[in-house]
């Protein structure tokens, strides 16, 4: 919004997914990307998908530390992207949605 703009900036409007499955060294900085994105994201759902690894501690520190954030965990393994995916957008409270995996 300009200093002197009759207009109020828009509310954010997009949600994010990023899934990700034994992925601990790329999944934080999948979610920080979809984040940097600008204030058009309102939030971003980080669906771990039963990984084995430090993937789920790792987002859930960064869930603590970023508002935005919400971490959904899967007690069962996919095997795929589209499960998750369907997590995540059960999830998503904002109008338009993006996924990120």
């Amino acid at each position: 919004m300009h200093p002197h703009s009759p207009h109020p900036a828009p509310a954010p409007q997009v949600g994010v997914v990023v899934i990700g499955h034994n992925d601990a060294a790329h999944v934080t900085t999948a979610v920080r990307s979809a984040l940097a994105q600008g204030p058009a994201v309102r939030e971003v759902v980080a669906v771990d998908d039963c990984s084995t690894d430090d993937s789920a501690e790792l987002l859930a520190r960064l869930a603590v530390a970023e508002p935005r954030v919400r971490l959904v965990r899967r007690r069962v393994t996919s095997g795929g992207c589209g499960s998750p995916r369907n997590t995540g957008l059960d999830r998503v409270t904002s109008p338009y949605v993006m996924f990120q995996d």
